[in-house]
């Protein structure tokens, strides 16, 4: 008779599979959409003095020199420019473009000149956080869902295996415990050629 032994944990497998291969899709989707819905990068050549329209969301200032945003100051409508803290860099037609400055929040939707004063060429383009989406909805989602994914179908393969691995047999009672019925043995008969003799259970002859 043969039957199976179940591992500790082994009905654990499933959900824990189902649930990292679920998180990782989602995850995969929420970067893949977040990536894709990012604000396109086209630029806009501006000269000194050109009255430029902010979008709701703001709006950056590139340059293709990485010296412009470590020198200029830019203002639109004399209001001046957040300047950028660190390199941000964008790739539009094969070559890189460096944000020289931002609008704040109360240049969303408005109007008006912009004047950087630098001899470099800038250009008026999207607001630089839009461009690379962060957070689930970015990279991290994107990085996440490869990790979780893999590790659902890794969890699914190993219940798979568990669940058809081999059949082990299962021990049978002690042959030496059996006794024999005394009602079943069969009957003891006398040997036809045994050898005859005196016998000693009669009594002494008197």
């Amino acid at each position: 008779m043969t039957s199976r032994q179940r591992v500790p944990g082994v009905r654990l497998l499933w959900p824990m599979a189902a649930l990292l291969s679920l998180a990782g899709v989602v995850l995969l989707a929420l970067g893949a959409v977040g990536t894709s819905g990012r604000a396109s990068s086209d630029l806009v050549g501006v000269v000194r003095g050109q009255e430029v329209a902010v979008p709701e969301e703001g709006m950056s200032v590139w340059s293709r020199s990485p010296q412009t945003r470590a020198e200029a100051v830019c203002t639109v409508d004399d209001t001046v420019l957040l300047r950028p803290v660190e390199d941000f860099t964008v790739r539009v037609s094969g070559e890189d473009f460096h944000e020289v400055a931002r609008t704040g929040p109360e240049l969303g939707g408005s109007t008006g000149p912009l004047v950087c004063d630098t001899e470099d060429a800038v250009f008026a383009g999207p607001y630089a956080p839009a461009t690379a989406p962060t957070g689930l909805r970015g990279g991290t989602g994107l990085t996440l869902g490869l990790v979780l994914l893999p590790l659902g179908l890794v969890c699914a393969a190993l219940a798979l295996l568990v669940r058809r691995g081999p059949a082990t047999a299962e021990a049978g009672p002690d042959p030496s415990t059996y006794t024999l019925d005394p009602r079943s043995a069969p009957p003891r008969t006398p040997a036809k050629d045994a050898p005859s003799g005196p016998r000693y259970d009669l009594p002494p002859p008197s």
